[in-house]
């Protein structure tokens, strides 16, 4: 059975030389793939077309996320061709992108909130004082604060308002626990459309995992879609 694994033992995996391949329909991986992957769909997928593959080298399938089985079934069909290494990266393209990885294709150099997201938003700790963040959050681009785990996963987000009175409170105290997050390949159109319907003026934007990229604003996206 083939071994399932992840973003960081795909990258990992590739590092050493692994081959690559999507097994989405031709058209969806013209689209945007991972750096350097085959394609060959599962319904072609055969001992002839498997040729093009180094069974001397490891092989990651993917397909598009964990809900597709399209990946798991080609692993499956790549063992009984013979190959002995072979890697399900289950979670699929959709996690690489999410991750605000490098990919190819015709969409891989469209517009998205990756490249407007600015670091510059004020962060804090759980049991920071939240006092002590006024000033940081005058100062700062962005009319709020994001809290933030040590490993920079983000729990939480406070307002500017929240944080007038707030005497010796801490942060996690007065924040909005679980605010809307955006991940760095959502379209620019996509981004401004979604904001608009919530009437968000920001975009939180975060890696598959939670981790923080930076926060957009809604008005740059629009300026940059109108130019």
């Amino acid at each position: 059975m083939a071994t399932r694994v992840d973003v960081k033992q795909v990258q990992a995996l590739l590092a050493e030389g692994a081959q690559v391949l999507e097994v989405l329909p031709a058209e969806e991986y013209e689209e945007e793939h991972l750096p350097g992957a085959i394609n060959i769909p599962l319904k072609e997928l055969d001992a002839g077309t498997a040729s093009v593959l180094d069974r001397k080298r490891p092989v990651i399938v993917y397909c598009w996320d964990s809900v597709c089985d399209l990946s798991p079934r080609a692993a499956c069909r790549l063992e009984t061709l013979g190959f002995e290494q072979v890697y399900d990266y289950v979670a699929g393209k959709y996690d690489w992108l999410a991750y605000g990885l490098p990919s190819e294709g015709e969409d891989a150099n469209k517009p998205t909130v990756a490249g407007l997201a600015s670091i510059e938003v004020v962060t804090c700790g759980l049991q920071d004082p939240a006092a002590s963040l006024r000033e940081r959050v005058e100062a700062s681009p962005f009319p709020f604060a994001l809290v933030v785990s040590r490993t920079d996963v983000v729990l939480g987000r406070i307002p500017r308002s929240a944080l007038s009175g707030s005497g010796d409170a801490t942060a996690e105290a007065v924040m909005e626990a679980g605010p809307s997050t955006f991940r760095p390949n959502v379209a620019l159109d996509s981004l401004v459309e979604r904001l608009r319907k919530r009437d968000f003026k920001y975009a939180i934007v975060t890696r598959a995992d939670g981790t923080l990229i930076g926060v957009a604003k809604r008005a740059d996206a629009e300026q940059r879609l109108d130019s």
